[in-house]
């Protein structure tokens, strides 16, 4: 009897070590799909307020055109009822604008798109009082018209007269109808919500409206002080936050959205902590059921090669889940996190001397491509622009996918004419062919923005100065280098 309590008691303990590792491999499998699913939740809500920004910044462009158009018609020129009646058409025919109008320099409107029952003067008005004071055009922030009474972000001109003095000043308001359009796009996590704020904390705009019969917060300002003090405390990038709300634990992401470098408005992404972290809890849940099972083979398997046949393939599938989070699946490149790891500790292992450039790169009207050859063709150009570029790095340089037509490459140990060189290497190497399709032969062409600097800068602070850049070669005309 005694002999048998031994062997059972040998046997429970060679289990015991047996399935330790398991265990162990199990918990850690466990955290990391928790980590991971915070991780594409944000990655997610960075895609969708990058889609805003690039969307601002092209609505922007499309309204300055507009507006230089407009300008030099004798109908707006002339103000009055042909003016109001043109206008009126204008934003007929031009759903994206709330109104458009001339006003005097007295800050009086002289003709609208809308209606006009009664005079109405917008002196206070920060856009309209700097396109007196520079005589040049603005672009205003996020706010309520007077005459639509919705959110819109305003472009103004100034109409000089034969003199050259400025006579009156041509307005467009934007409508931020196009963020409905956005985030119709996006499948955020259940009970998530958007809101616009304007730079005083004022609700302008929320997708959806209301969650859980909550009031509309449509005008008035931003409820959760918390929220808010984070926002105005923060530095340009702001950082993500946790907070309970109502028993509940919610992530909140933002972004500052500018127009003419100037804030326009403020997004913040509410996320339902328990929602993101959904499918990781139904992976965990798999993952103990499989554990059990794995437990009673255990018993037939323990003496022979229990270690081996359970940590072993773990530790590979671990390695394997690694290698699979730092690569971009369509074009076998770096994404975004294997791109900042690896140049942080590329910048991290030299010394703060060390000269390091990073470009950005960006496939020009690629929006364009998708929407008339179709999503597949826009794939064989992103493929096709990897093979190109890859042709003109060496292996000492990392190349990544950070976005969904935007490269990074770092450069170590490189010059400012060298860094320069090689930026205009690619951006040639992009545009010299037409790309070969399965719709046909497409002309296709990058912009190409440069940061170079000391590795006193984190990889952060190179890709904020290199998109800069890269702002200003797609500003300037697009297909070329700037730095």
């Amino acid at each position: 009897m005694r002999q048998l309590l031994k062997r059972k008691l040998l046997l429970a303990s060679v289990i015991f070590i047996a399935v330790l590792p398991i265990l162990a491999s199990a918990l850690f499998i466990t955290y990391r799909s928790f980590q991971q699913a915070k991780l594409d939740a944000v990655d997610r809500a960075k895609s969708l307020l990058s889609h805003i920004s690039e969307k601002q910044e092209e609505l922007v462009a499309q309204t300055m055109q507009s507006l230089r158009i407009l300008s030099m018609l004798p109908e707006v020129r002339g103000g009055g009822a042909t003016c109001a009646r043109f206008m009126a058409g204008f934003i007929n025919s031009n759903p994206v604008y709330d109104n458009a109008g001339v006003v005097d320099t007295n800050g009086d409107i002289r003709c609208s798109g809308l209606p006009l029952k009664t005079k109405v003067n917008i002196a206070e008005r920060e856009w309209f009082a700097l396109t007196l004071k520079t005589a040049s055009p603005q672009i205003g922030g996020l706010q309520f018209g007077k005459l639509s009474r919705k959110p819109g972000i305003i472009a103004a001109m100034p109409l000089k007269g034969a003199d050259g003095e400025i006579s009156r000043v041509l307005y467009l308001s934007i409508s931020v109808q196009w963020l409905e359009d956005v985030f119709a796009e996006y499948t955020l996590p259940e009970k998530s919500q958007i809101t616009a704020l304007d730079t005083q904390g004022v609700v302008l705009f929320q997708h959806p409206l209301k969650v859980d019969n909550e009031a509309s917060l449509m005008g008035k300002p931003y409820p959760n002080e918390k929220i808010w003090k984070h926002i105005k405390n923060s530095g340009e990038v702001i950082a993500p936050a946790r907070v309970i709300e109502d028993g509940s634990r919610n992530v909140y992401t933002f972004q500052r959205i500018g127009a003419e470098d100037r804030v326009a408005m403020i997004i913040a992404l509410k996320f339902l902590e328990s929602a993101i972290y959904r499918d990781a809890t139904h992976n965990m849940v798999t993952l103990i059921l499989g554990l059990c099972l794995s437990l009673i083979a255990t018993f037939l398997i323990a003496y022979v090669a229990g270690n081996y046949l359970f940590l072993r393939p773990v530790e590979q599938e671990i390695e394997k889940l690694n290698d699979v989070a730092e690569t971009d699946p369509l074009t076998q490149i770096l994404n975004r996190r294997g791109f900042t790891r690896l140049t942080g500790e590329k910048i991290a292992g030299g010394t703060i001397g060390d000269q390091h450039a990073v470009l950005l790169i960006d496939i020009d009207h690629f929006k364009s491509i998708n929407d008339q050859h179709g999503h597949a063709t826009g794939d064989e150009v992103l493929r096709e622009t990897v093979n190109r570029i890859r042709t003109v790095l060496r292996e000492n340089e990392i190349f990544a996918r950070i976005g969904g037509e935007e490269f990074a490459i770092f450069i170590p140990l490189v010059t400012r004419e060298n860094a320069i060189v090689l930026a205009e290497r690619i951006r040639v190497a992009v545009d010299s062919l037409p790309f070969e399709t399965g719709m046909g032969k497409l002309k296709v062409s990058a912009s190409v923005g440069v940061c170079h600097a000391t590795a006193r800068l984190t990889i952060d602070k190179f890709l904020e100065r290199a998109d800069k850049a890269l702002y200003k070669s797609k500003r300037t005309g697009r297909n070329k280098v700037s730095i």
